[in-house]
């Protein structure tokens, strides 16, 4: 196994852990888990980036690990813990119950998840930095709906974790609020890193007539981006600016901020204010934001959104289920 100071293990279901490799034994030893490589997409990858600065800021001892599952996250988070790691952060909703499963025969050490929660069972060991994916789903709702031409939008998730539920439910609803009558179309790719199927149901879901897609599936967006460069149709970069990678397709990209996130975690954790709480990240917070200008469309549409974002912001619109 290759050791490192920020040291990565690719994670599957059936593996021999060996203990985590460090080098100054009295820093505190903090870990991340991740889905996917960090060196690919824009979720994990910038959320690794965002640990790594955290862990320098703060003088801690870090490790990652990535390809982690849902499934393996138990035994994983259990060996951590075992080896002595004080602080471990896990960098997607689909980890929640794995937490919670270990978190209470490892009170010596602090767990924090990064993505989505909406309860950490009362555990002195375990906080959440939660997306208000609510809110988020909303705005891109809106964004799309303004921005289509049609009257028929889609989103196209990853995999049905509690965070891309949410996202798609409020999609929905946000689109709704700019034009009752549009059709939101939602698909899974079952996959966050399948490039090929996630263009194959995005072709085929532009060949229904959705003019704008969303892309929730990190890696596999770059599929989904693909298709609507190929169809001439209108997407978004997700988590971090893309505008870039397709510039003739991406009108804006949601850009989350990771760097903020993380350094609270740290911080927290330093000052030993971390258990049993959440925090939420929203357009209030700076938790994320709107790349500008928009391109491709007219100043209206711009104009529009950022009109409910404020509306949003000033409690105007409430979008509670």
């Amino acid at each position: 196994m290759k050791m490192k100071m920020m040291l990565a293990f690719a994670v599957s279901t059936a593996i021999s852990y060996g203990s985590i490799a460090h080098a100054d034994d009295s820093k505190p030893r903090v870990a991340a888990l991740f889905t996917q490589t960090v060196s690919q997409g824009s979720w994990d990858m910038a959320g690794y980036s965002a640990f790594k600065s955290m862990a320098t800021k703060e003088g801690f001892a870090p490790s990652y690990l990535e390809n982690t599952t849902y499934e393996s996250a138990p035994a994983v988070l259990r060996q951590l813990a075992s080896d002595g790691v004080k602080l471990v952060i896990a960098h997607s909703s689909g980890y929640s119950a794995a937490i919670k499963e270990v978190a209470p025969s490892f009170p010596g050490t602090q767990f924090v998840l990064y993505s989505y929660e909406s309860t950490t069972a009362n555990l002195p060991n375990y906080s959440a930095w939660s997306i208000d994916w609510d809110e988020y789903g909303f705005v891109l709702g809106v964004l799309a709906a303004s921005a289509s031409k049609t009257g028929h939008i889609a989103v196209i998730s990853g995999e049905p974790i509690p965070s891309a539920e949410r996202t798609v439910q409020f999609i929905k609803k946000g689109a709704a609020y700019v034009n009752p009558k549009i059709q939101v179309d939602s698909a899974y790719v079952g996959s966050f890193t399948d490039v090929a199927r996630a263009k194959e149901i995005a072709t085929g879901t532009i060949a229904r007539g959705a003019d704008f897609i969303i892309p929730a599936a990190d890696t596999a967006d770059a599929g989904i981006q693909q298709a609507a460069d190929d169809e001439g149709v209108l997407t978004i970069g997700s988590y971090t600016d893309q505008s870039k990678s397709f510039p003739n397709a991406i009108m804006t990209s949601t850009v989350m901020n990771f760097d903020k996130s993380y350094a609270d975690i740290g911080k927290h954790f330093a000052d030993h204010q971390l258990g049993n709480r959440i925090i939420t990240e929203n357009l209030a917070t700076n938790g994320w934001s709107l790349k500008t200008p928009f391109a491709h469309v007219g100043k209206d549409v711009q104009s529009k959104v950022f009109k409910v974002i404020d509306d949003l912001k000033a409690g105007k619109i409430k979008i509670e289920e």
